[in-house]
Formats: C-alpha cells, structure tokens, sequence
C-alpha cells in the first residue's frame, strides 16, 4: 500500500482510537500506535494499528478481546521500556499532534 493510503488509513484508525474507550493511543519518536474496540457496547472485536516512521509502514490486525490484551502488554513490556518519556496520549491536543505527525510523514 502507498504510503498516503497508510497515512490517511492511521488518521482514520486515531479518529476511532480517541472516540471509542477504552483505547489507547502510544506516540513514540519512531512509531504511532493505537488499540480499541470496534463496537463500544460488547467489545468483543478490537483493532490494532501501528504505523513506523518516517517510512510510513502500517501494520494492522482485527483482534479478539484476549488477543488485544496479549498485544497490549506485549506493547508495554517490549515496545516501551526505551523510552524515558511515557508516549500514551491522553489529551485531544496531543490526539492533534499526533495525527500533524502522521500527515507530515
């Protein structure tokens, strides 16, 4: 996939992120990541999105309720203890930069 269908594919999947908790948005300097359930009343699916940067390379899955809860933890056990600062965006001006970042990849 071209690298502006990845891009406008992760705006779209942050848009649904921030809108249907719970969920979780992760900015790194090297990736944008985002974890949330695709119907908000049984949560019973889930989606997991990841694009890399700058290269734009989009990784994304349909997860059970149990999966989405392996990746998490594998996420924050694996994926996050080299950062000093916690990358979880928890406020709509961050959603903001966040989604700026991935337009400017």
């Amino acid at each position: 996939m071209s690298k502006e269908k990845n891009v406008e594919k992760m705006l779209k999947y942050l848009d649904e992120a921030w809108t249907k908790p719970p969920s979780i948005i992760i900015n790194t300097e090297d990736y944008i990541y985002c974890l949330y359930p695709t119907d908000s009343v049984t949560k019973e699916k889930w989606v997991e999105a990841s694009l890399t940067l700058p290269e734009a390379n989009l990784e994304e899955r349909n997860l059970t309720p149990k999966e989405a809860l392996v990746y998490l933890l594998e996420e924050i056990t694996h994926g996050l203890p080299g950062y000093a600062q916690l990358p979880i965006v928890l406020e709509v001006g961050d959603l903001d930069k966040v989604k700026e970042k991935v337009k400017g990849v």
